[in-house]
């Protein structure tokens, strides 16, 4: 064995037995997969989301006009949906270019996922059903049907793990690492969260043995890490900002100075976890409960696929009752099993560290896209019969795919069009709005004005909340309006009850009429969506 090979061999206690190198599978079962990696692409090609989130308007519009292209969050998103609308022509809409960009990113990911389960799963795993577990998630076709920053860099973790495995299994050389380490950073530059990726990666070296061929790897594998400081150096002009150590590190995590990120440890917010961690795999919303309402017979579906659940697990369990789970090669040795048991060990501290990070983002659900992923790469070492495995994934395709991707591409949960005309004919009037940022964005889109109307508000609710402001300040502010002749309206009142995040947090009708007790409410305007209209309140 070489010493290349050697160092990575881990004298740690085995958690999990060796796994096999890849494997060669029969014609059946690439056919499989591949018919699996296809099916879910094209579907998030066919179906992209019409009902865009405020952030996906947002960078939508940036793309189309070129503003803000170097975001600090999520430093180079805008920057490669820029260069992706170039290459196609100008009549295509930029919205629907960049949903098309993430949907094909989402077919990469499923193939370099294909490519490590292959790896790290030894030749008896059931590889077409890992990948139809993970990629019928909630949490990655969401993303991959719409304009948002989390699939790209996905991807580009993916390759990371899939070099990391090849320089510590000894199938590659000092450009395995160098390969991983470059993959790493360009994810962190995609999105800062992949930083913990990166960083859990790293670690996964430095626990290795072999101190001196370790310390080599991990400066190999740092080396690209460079880049990611010298392209916030180079972003600094494009904010008007000094070129000054303050002035970087204030760029760096300006979603923490600005209050956008972080949130004290609560019981609402590990509730607010555990729904995300649970939508990250089905789609549970307040449209699940209404399109059963609309649509009974939808509870058939939803019947179905909690059978094909409780088949799985009766299935998995039988076999289990027959013959334990044990790992795909028993009692194996050599360096590509030691690999094996670090590669389990690195990517659970990896799976550990998003979900904390997630925790500590109040349960931000965008921040848990990659744990399905990372999940099924920790399960396929073990022999797991392929029947449950795929009648689960079968399951979760079902499911999201009737009450998540369907009803996103085909109904109209979200109609702003008829909003947006009021505004442009009312200028003198004031807006305060559930989701004023939606219609900002979309006016950015539209007019290729970054700054909106500054009449354009949050609902009373939010807008008494905010910081500097209270109930008091806001009805005497709401007064000076009106008796200087300016219309005042609202939204946010008696329209579609569904249960989301924002009413977990903001509040329903009963925060709003609080505020406006004294003030005569008067409905002008409806705006039909599928779940009953939207009604636009003059406040008087």
């Amino acid at each position: 064995m070489s010493r290349q090979k050697r160092i990575f061999v881990s004298q740690l206690p085995s958690v999990l037995n060796p796994t096999a190198p890849p494997s060669t599978s029969s014609p059946r079962h690439a056919r499989a997969e591949w018919t699996v990696v296809l099916l879910l692409t094209m579907l998030a090609l066919l179906l992209p989301t019409h009902n865009s989130t405020t952030d996906a308007w947002y960078y939508a519009a940036c793309v189309r006009h070129g503003h803000e292209l170097l975001l600090p969050h999520h430093l180079l998103y805008n920057a490669v949906g820029w260069l992706w609308t170039q290459l196609l022509p100008a009549s295509v809409d930029a919205l629907a270019a960049l949903k098309a960009m993430n949907a094909l990113a989402f077919g990469g990911c499923l193939l370099v996922l294909r490519s490590l389960l292959r790896s790290v799963g030894g030749p008896a795993a059931p590889v077409a059903g890992w990948l139809l577990v993970a990629g019928s998630s909630f949490g990655m076709l969401r993303f991959a049907t719409e304009n948002e920053t989390y699939i790209l860099p996905l991807l580009l973790s993916l390759l990371a793990s899939r070099s990391w495995w090849r320089g510590i299994s000894g199938q590659g050389g000092a450009d395995s690492w160098v390969a991983a380490g470059a993959w790493a950073a360009g994810a962190a530059l995609l999105h800062q969260i992949h930083a913990f990726w990166g960083l859990g990666l790293l670690l996964g070296i430095v626990l290795s043995s072999g101190q001196k061929g370790r310390r080599r790897a991990a400066g190999l594998y740092m080396l690209p890490a460079l880049l990611v400081p010298a392209a916030y150096v180079a972003a600094l002009p494009t904010w008007d900002l000094p070129f000054t150590p303050t002035a970087f590190w204030r760029f760096v995590f300006y979603e923490l100075y600005q209050g956008h990120a972080g949130a004290a440890p609560s019981g609402h917010t590990l509730l607010l976890t555990g729904i995300s961690l649970l939508r990250t795999w089905v789609q549970l919303h307040g449209t699940t409960l209404a399109l059963l309402l609309r649509w009974p017979a939808l509870a058939a579906v939803a019947l179905l696929c909690t059978g094909l659940m409780l088949y799985a697990g009766w299935s998995w369990w039988k076999s289990k009752r027959e013959a334990a789970p044990q790992p795909v090669v028993p009692a194996a040795a050599g360096s590509v099993a030691e690999a094996g048991k670090l590669f389990f060990r690195t990517h659970l501290l990896i799976l550990l560290l998003q979900l904390a990070c997630a925790l500590w983002a109040a349960g931000n659900a965008e921040f848990m896209v990659m744990l399905p992923p990372l999940l099924v790469l920790l399960l396929a070492p073990y022999r797991w019969p392929a029947r449950p495995v795929a009648v689960a994934g079968a399951a979760l395709l079902l499911w999201n795919l009737t009450f998540g991707l369907l009803p996103a591409h085909l109904l109209r949960i979200i109609n702003t069009a008829p909003l947006l005309a009021r505004i442009s004919r009312g200028p003198a009037a004031y807006w305060l709005l559930a989701d004023p940022n939606l219609v900002l964005n979309q006016l950015h889109y539209l007019t290729g004005r970054p700054a909106g109307p500054r009449s354009v508000l949050p609902a009373p609710a939010l807008l008494a909340r905010k910081q500097g402001q209270s109930p008091e300040q806001f009805r005497e502010w709401l007064q000076e309006r009106l008796a200087a002749g300016q219309p005042v309206y609202t939204d946010a009142l008696d329209g579609p009850q569904l249960l989301d995040r924002a009413r977990l947090t903001q509040g329903g009708d009963e925060a709003q009429r609080h505020l406006l007790q004294g003030f005569q409410l008067a409905r002008t305007d409806s705006f039909p969506t599928s779940f009953g209209p939207v009604y636009l309140t003059e406040i008087r």
